[in-house]
């Protein structure tokens, strides 16, 4: 409600604003007075006082319960007790929900789950397994790593996630990268199993051109993960650290 003019000694002209209405629709049926159908005038408790006079002011003349109010009042409270009660029991489910997850998105949680689980896992791999759009994973990534949930890794070309529970060293990490391609996987497993292995052999071994394995040894070696050594005309591959090979990475 809205106070806008005194009017005299009369009393005050208030008027209702239409929030007002908003949350008390039933008061619109209450037939109002004054010519204005949105105002009525509410009298001062007591008339102007002459010198000398006494105001009794212990207490109110009377009480009244609820049920003796005017019926808009009535009809005003209990709709609005309605109205809160019904949006609270549409709400409870989704608080509680809230409250039982520790406020986590269930999806965003699954998404957490498997980059724990999938070490150096990129993009991709997760919009096709949890079948989730690049945008609305994008959009739960940048909440995991503002949260400080995930990491992402990088090396030259090399991108992927790791949980932020994933305590292994750099070197780890950048192994993971690079067996995520099959025939560098298999070239990794075979020097680790075989070292001083020629690129000769490995490219029969694999049954792939030699120039692809020449590729794939230069990118382990420039990232300090094998190291050659010359024989003759032939390079011996080598692990770098025998640690990083280990199955357990």
């Amino acid at each position: 409600m809205t106070v806008c003019t005194l009017n005299g000694d009369d009393g005050y002209r208030v008027k209702k604003s239409p929030f007002f209405y908003l949350y008390h629709p039933s008061a619109l049926l209450h037939p109002f007075g004054g010519g204005d159908e949105h105002e009525y005038i509410v009298t001062p408790g007591h008339l102007p006082l002459e010198e000398g006079d006494v105001v009794d002011d212990s207490g109110p003349d009377k009480q009244i319960t609820f049920w003796e109010l005017p019926l808009w009042i009535q009809l005003s409270v209990i709709s609005g007790a309605v109205f809160s009660t019904v949006t609270l029991l549409k709400c409870l489910p989704l608080l509680l929900g809230k409250i039982l997850t520790g406020g986590t998105n269930p999806k965003m949680q699954e998404i957490a789950s498997y980059i724990a689980e999938n070490p150096g896992c990129m993009e991709s791999e997760i919009s096709e397994d949890l079948d989730l759009k690049r945008g609305t994973l994008r959009y739960y990534l940048s909440k995991l790593s503002s949260d400080n949930r995930i990491q992402t890794f990088k090396k030259g070309k090399l991108k992927g996630l790791f949980h932020i529970t994933y305590s292994k060293t750099e070197d780890a990490k950048l192994l993971h990268l690079h067996r995520k391609n099959k025939n560098r996987r298999k070239i990794i497993e075979i020097i680790s199993e075989r070292p001083g292995i020629t690129g000769q052999e490995l490219s029969s071994t694999l049954n792939i051109d030699k120039s692809t394995v020449h590729w794939h040894i230069k990118a382990l070696h420039e990232d300090d993960l094998i190291e050659f050594k010359k024989d003759g005309r032939y390079k011996k591959y080598y692990p770098q650290a025998s640690l990083l090979f280990d199955e357990n990475y």
